[in-house]
């Protein structure tokens, strides 16, 4: 099986850089772009099933990467909501949550926001789907168009040795993994 793992392109919320989880944002101008790069990079590419979260912005990164082609949705790829903290960046949290944001830093994944998803709900959501979802389709080259979050989560997964915050995607390139027997081994890496 080979997965191609790519965010979707950028949104205003990335360059005013808020926390914005589930709040369904469209991409911009650059984000679109981002996305003309990978289709261009991918065009000789065969490509069997199309994935997407749930999230407008990976819908409309599916339809430039992949033009007429049909996606299918796939909640296990969602991003992590943030609650009351959506919308907001850093300086606007800590002014309005200092002592919360405080307890943040120093536990993201125990600590969990106001009204946000918990870190363990939100890990276990996307590596039981992704599981799940590797189980089913064994002989397939999969598109994954999700957000950087989540595919912090399963890169973490598959390989718990690299360090989850330095786990990156930049917008407009992608990550080829190829799993075959239970091993995994990285294709290609396109920073």
């Amino acid at each position: 099986m080979r997965l191609y793992f790519m965010r979707h392109g950028e949104t205003d919320y990335n360059r005013q850089r808020k926390f914005y989880g589930t709040t369904d944002v469209g991409i911009n101008e650059v984000g679109r772009h981002q996305c003309r790069e990978v289709e261009t990079k991918l065009a000789a590419t065969r490509v069997d099933q199309i994935l997407t979260s749930s999230r407008r912005r990976t819908h409309e990164s599916a339809a430039i990467i992949f033009p007429n082609r049909q996606y299918d949705q796939a909640l296990f790829l969602d991003e992590w909501g943030f609650g009351r903290w959506e919308g907001l960046d850093a300086d606007q949290i800590q002014a309005q949550f200092p002592v919360k944001w405080e307890r943040w830093l120093a536990d993201p994944f125990g600590y969990t926001p106001p009204e946000a998803e918990p870190y363990a709900i939100h890990e276990a959501r996307i590596i039981d789907g992704f599981n799940q979802f590797v189980t089913a389709s064994q002989q397939k080259t999969v598109a994954l168009v999700t957000h950087l979050g989540t595919i912090r989560v399963i890169l973490h997964h598959l390989f718990p040795d690299r360090e989850f915050w330095d786990i990156t995607l930049t917008q407009g390139h992608y990550t080829c993994l190829e799993m075959t027997d239970g091993t995994v081994k990285v294709i290609e890496w396109d920073r």
